[in-house]
């Protein structure tokens, strides 16, 4: 049993594991794909389209924008942003977004190989025979919990912040073990790279920093120079961000903020909040709970933090006043440490079960009789840890065997193939206004209206809607979907193409009838403005 522990389990099994993750993981991109006249497009989550289109206007030398000539932080993910830039300078709009699939998968490997090193310093040190099993464990753990999956392969920065959390978090570890001042450093520099992913990731960094200071505290003979120099070091990644968003945007924050925090009320945005998470408490409550007895079964600091991150993610989420989309965006990188805790928890307690074996007169049926007792140890918990990853699963269930498609993989194709008709109808001084602004731009590369203000600091400072009419999930109102003006939007700016005349609380349906024509081409249906100079009106005739 040993033996299978040691070399099985730690290393063969996660391999097994991960190859299997990659198979799916192209499977799933292939499902999420679609071919239009003959060519494959490839689409992430439109938010990831939105950071996208800034990175191809990067990449071709026109800024960090998203209209050129036009600066506005529509963006909260400055690293990823930057990444996406990279795909973006060397490829075609199709591959590039391919490519930032595939670093998905990178990291989601990543991440999976940094909670099984996590997992390894939180667990108990008289479980070593059971540390290949917690290590196979925490990797389907991490690998199978979809919300992180599915927002990792499809674009957004979720991914990257959970590597760099959970680098963070191992690093921080082995310094209060006694690790060198370097490992120290590395750990604040893993928070400034994650701070650049999302600024509201510096509520992670505010606590694990605390906890450094803390563990410190009781360590004889530590000086807390390389502390405060660390912290230093963090610090600098906020003030060179801060320094390049008033010297570029003119702004001391993103534009999203401003979009989502202002004017919604803190007792509504909390309440909102609360209606948002209460599915997601729900579903997690057995993990939770699970994680909770690992300090039963050891109380110590290091599960403590691991704890905490989590609480203190569901604390913002509720704070932020809930999010467009219940597949857990904002919670989702503290999601592994969770995981982590509560596999832990299962082996612990089950492999401290106070069982005899059956006595065996001679040595040899005694060994046989140990390594039956293991093995029917082993398989209780590989059984109890797979039914309580169940519940965070199950909804998505059909989009992971594939008889559903990945969420909003038909809207995206949708949106694509209005962006290639529009392309082909339209000439490139024609403005387009969308309230899904990522595919769309992206893939026409037109100007481009934002209605419901991501990249618009007119609508982002307008009052948020609480009427009711711009919410759902459990919430009242909808961070981010709850301000619009479509009478400024639409009836002032007259762009050449609208995705809709109508949302929430605001319909001016009737007057786009009067105004705009609706084309049905290759497949899409466009309303296109009546008599506009900037589209190919020969080319509808000819259609």
């Amino acid at each position: 049993m040993n033996l299978i522990s040691r070399n099985y389990f730690r290393w063969v099994a996660p391999t097994i594991i991960s190859i299997a993750f990659v198979c799916w993981s192209s499977w799933f991109i292939y499902r999420s794909s679609f071919v239009i006249g003959g060519r494959r497009y490839f689409s992430l989550f439109d938010d990831a389209m939105i950071s996208m289109r800034y990175a191809w206007n990067l990449a071709h030398g026109n800024g960090l924008v998203w209209n050129i000539g036009e600066r506005v932080e529509g963006y909260t993910n400055l690293l990823m942003t930057l990444a996406m830039s990279i795909p973006n300078y060397l490829f075609d709009k199709a591959c590039a977004t391919l490519s930032i699939q595939i670093f998905g998968i990178v990291l989601l490997l990543l991440s999976a190989i940094l909670s099984m090193k996590i997992g390894n310093r939180v667990l108990r040190r008289d479980m070593e025979a059971y540390k290949g099993l917690t290590y196979a464990l925490i990797c389907v753990g991490i690998l199978g919990y979809y919300p992180l999956v599915y927002w990792s392969l499809m674009g957004m920065e979720t991914g990257l912040l959970t590597m760099l959390l959970l680098a963070a978090v191992l690093m921080c570890l082995q310094y209060t073990e006694g690790g060198d001042r370097l490992t120290l450093y590395a750990a604040a520099i893993c928070l400034g790279l994650a701070f650049l992913t999302r600024n509201d990731s510096v509520i992670f960094a505010v606590l694990i920093l605390t906890f450094i200071l803390k563990m410190a505290i009781k360590m004889p003979g530590v000086s807390f120079r390389p502390i405060l120099l660390a912290s230093f070091i963090f610090v600098l990644f906020i003030f060179f961000q801060e320094a390049f968003r008033y010297s570029y945007y003119a702004q001391l924050l993103p534009n999203t903020y401003f979009l989502k925090v202002s004017g919604f009320p803190i007792d509504l945005r909390i309440k909102n909040g609360i209606g948002f998470i209460t599915p997601f408490l729900k579903e997690t409550f057995l993990l939770f709970f699970l994680a909770c007895l690992a300090l039963v079964s050891q109380f110590c600091m290091r599960r403590i933090l691991l704890l905490l991150i989590f609480l203190v993610a569901v604390l913002y989420q509720i704070w932020v006043g809930g999010d467009p989309w219940n597949l857990w965006r904002i919670t989702a990188p503290s999601m592994p440490l969770i995981i982590i805790l509560a596999i832990i928890a299962v082996a612990e307690i089950i492999a401290s079960l106070n069982i005899a074996p059956t006595k065996g007169h001679l040595l040899k049926s005694f060994s046989l009789d140990i390594v039956r007792f293991r093995a029917w140890r082993v398989a209780l918990i590989i059984a109890v840890v797979l039914i309580a990853l169940v519940p965070v699963n199950k909804r998505f269930l059909g989009q992971i065997i594939g008889t559903v498609p990945p969420y909003t993989a038909k809207a995206n194709e949708t949106n694509v193939r209005k962006a290639l008709s529009i392309s082909d109808l339209t000439y490139e001084a024609a403005t387009i206004g969308v309230f899904w602004a990522g595919s769309i731009p992206y893939y026409t590369g037109r100007e481009a209206i934002d209605f419901l203000g991501k990249s618009d600091k007119y609508i982002a400072s307008l009052s948020p809607d609480l009427s009711g009419a711009a919410g759902w999930g459990g919430m009242l109102s909808v961070p981010g979907h709850n301000k619009y003006d479509l009478a400024y939007s639409i009836r002032e700016l007259k762009p050449t193409y609208i995705q809709n005349a109508s949302w929430a609380g605001e319909d001016l349906s009737q007057w786009a009838g009067a105004n705009y024509e609706e084309v049905y081409i290759n497949g899409s249906n466009l309303l296109l403005l009546k008599g506009s100079e900037q589209v190919k009106w020969h080319k509808i005739e000819n259609n």
